[in-house]
């Protein structure tokens, strides 16, 4: 870049030195006003929408419906819009901090507050705008990629497709590749022509949609530059991350050994790493986020604007090359036994979140579908081998009323048979070989009925029975009702399913039975959920959210973990169960994690959440031990 093209960047540092403190201040105060203020109200308004549909909270594919709805679309652009909104109001801030910058007028962060408190319906109107503008570019792209997929992958089971990868999943790949970087790009066009809109709405007193089509207009022959300042930032931000992440990480590693075998020490010691890792990383977003508007700013003076400020706001000539602010020592004091005041209490909540004993069940998914093939005889005597307390399993319904157990709708995966199993008989199952797929040796093995596998089960095992619908119910509830109770083992069973109406159908019939969820992604409050349990991902089940569903009366079941760490993470926050297609080596873990002593747990437990310390290492320790 030529000096001049640099400009805009050295400009918005030099603003950012003579204005952070007011930047700060703006920064706190308005996130402040979010939590406390606006995010609840945000919820209020989606809880509205949603009470439309008689429901609290959405999962998975009832999001997807909810938003094809009249009432969904119209939810969707106020309530997306409102939350861009937010999103924009913080920025607002700190724009009017840095205007004033660029015209050398001292604005405080109270001013600045004011001014964005009169101009927030116009931003969050902004928002709505934005957001329906990225919808018209989004759906019919979305629509291109459902096409995609309904010509390509809906003859079979799109497990067969991910699995064995034909040529038509490499056909839908490639072309679902290219309309994603399509959009990638078409979306980086529409940033850079709509990035300086927000300024036009506070410096040029425009309603929103004249703020977007002069954003269009002004950026017309700079978006290059646009892009690419753009770009550094977001590379810049980046790379202060990682380097941050290690940085502490690094840290913890070589601090944490040497702090002793005092929990109290161990305890102190990562209070204040893990207070330093939160105070740095809060550090980061805020100069991430100022700095981008102050960018945004110059680039608004240079190529649009100039646009105006109220001049109540502050005098030209009021801000100047202001000094450095120094701290007295007496602040400093005060500052450090606020600091260590806070590490204490860090260190505190830390070991009472430490668990020195776990009662995490291990639920074989599919049964101990690593070491043989899914939903099989052979996966179940498998994952009872390896001591699991549950055994994890789909059923579904065949065209003469069995209950089989089986995942997929087709056979394609399993035998490069495309019967579905509704349309199938028992006595056509008879002839079809679900184990040679999985290795020659399993070749025997036939789906089994749900009583089949009950029956393996009975005094070895309990079993989590997820109900599979792909369109074709007949009377699945009653039947696997029928099964549980002609096995006797009513008190050994729970009950699952993705279909939320259907948890409901089936408890009406049976009321005292445990049912639960299974879900990735909710719209709204998961712990709303009128079931026993939830099963969710592992990005879903973080310690707040366990926390919370406890809170509500709900255990935490987690799918799908199969690498170690992982699992003793989930350990470490309370969860419940863990879904695992390797329950031998989720008992390995625990027998670990039982060996270790308080200290340990610490370092594994808190470690591992804030990015210092991991299993890894410890697992070692514990292993030379051992040796």
């Amino acid at each position: 870049m030529t000096n001049g093209s640099l400009q805009p960047g050295l400009s918005a540092f030099r603003d950012f030195r003579r204005t952070w403190p007011q930047l700060l201040l703006v920064t706190l105060a308005t996130r402040v006003a979010v939590t406390l203020f606006l995010l609840p109200g945000l919820a209020l308004l989606l809880r509205f929408f949603l009470a439309r549909q008689d429901r609290a909270v959405l999962s998975d594919q009832e999001i997807l419906y909810f938003f094809l709805t009249p009432v969904g679309a119209v939810a969707l652009i106020i309530v997306g819009g409102f939350w861009i909104g937010i999103a924009l109001l913080e920025q607002a801030g700190l724009m009017v901090v840095g205007y004033g910058a660029a015209e050398d007028r001292r604005v405080t962060w109270f001013g600045a507050l004011r001014y964005i408190f009169r101009e927030s319906p116009r931003i969050l109107l902004l928002g709505s705008h934005l957001l329906v503008r990225a919808a018209l570019m989004v759906g019919p792209m979305l629509a291109l990629v459902g096409s995609v997929y309904w010509i390509f992958l809906r003859q079979y089971d799109i497990n067969y497709y991910l699995a064995n990868r034909p040529p038509a999943f490499l056909w839908a790949g490639g072309i679902a590749g290219v309309l994603a970087a399509g959009l990638a790009v078409l979306l980086a066009i529409k940033v850079v022509q709509w990035v300086l809109a927000l300024p036009a709405v506070l410096f040029e007193n425009l309603r929103p949609p004249a703020a977007i089509r002069d954003s269009i207009a002004d950026s017309k022959g700079h978006r290059w530059t646009i892009f690419w300042w753009i770009v550094a930032w977001l590379v810049t931000g980046t790379l202060a991350s990682i380097a941050l992440t290690w940085t502490i990480g690094l840290m913890g590693r070589l601090i944490v050994p040497v702090s002793g075998d005092s929990m109290t020490v161990v305890a102190l010691t990562m209070g204040a790493i893990g207070l330093l890792s939160l105070v740095t990383n809060a550090i980061l977003s805020f100069l991430s986020a100022s700095l981008f508007a102050l960018l945004v700013v110059r680039l608004y003076r240079d190529f649009s604007g100039p646009g105006s400020l109220a001049r109540e706001l502050a005098e030209p000539g009021s801000l100047g090359d202001r000094p450095a602010i120094r701290i007295p020592r007496k602040r400093l004091v005060w500052g450090g036994a606020v600091v260590a005041i806070a590490c204490v209490v860090f260190a505190v909540l830390l070991a009472r979140s430490v668990r020195l004993e776990d009662d995490t069940l291990i639920m074989a998914h599919r049964g101990a579908a690593l070491h043989a093939p899914e939903n099989t005889l052979a996966s179940v005597h498998r994952a009872i081998a390896d001591s699991t307390d549950y055994i994890e399993i789909d059923v579904q319904e065949t065209a003469d009323g069995e209950v089989a157990v089986f995942h997929d709708s087709d056979f394609m995966k399993t035998a490069r048979n495309p019967l579905t199993i509704w349309n199938a008989r028992w006595a056509d199952l008879d002839a079809i070989d679900i184990g040679s797929w999985f290795d020659p040796a399993y070749s025997a093995e036939r789906v089994p009925t749900l009583a089949e596998v009950l029956d393996a089960a009975q005094g070895q095992s309990r079993v989590v029975i997820e109900l599979k619908y792909y369109g074709h119910d007949e009377d699945l509830e009653r039947r696997v009702i029928d099964s549980v109770e002609q096995a006797g083992m009513v008190d050994q069973i729970v009950v699952m399913s993705l279909k939320y109406d259907k948890v409901q159908k089936i408890r009406a019939m049976r009321p005292d039975w445990t049912y639960g969820l299974l879900t990735s992604v909710n719209l709204g409050d998961a712990t709303r959920f009128d079931v026993d349990f939830l099963a969710v991902n592992a990005a879903t089940a973080t310690r707040g959210f366990v926390e919370r569903a406890h809170r509500a009366g709900m255990d935490v079941y987690v799918w799908t973990v199969n690498d170690p760490y992982l699992m003793s993470a989930m350990m470490s926050r309370n969860v419940d169960g863990i879904i695992t297609d390797d329950p031998g080596l989720a008992r390995e873990v625990l027998e670990i994690r039982s060996r270790m002593d308080p200290v340990q747990r610490l370092l594994v437990g808190i470690g591992s959440e804030i990015g210092v310390f991991s299993m890894t290492e410890e697992d070692q320790t514990t292993d030379e031990a051992d040796a």
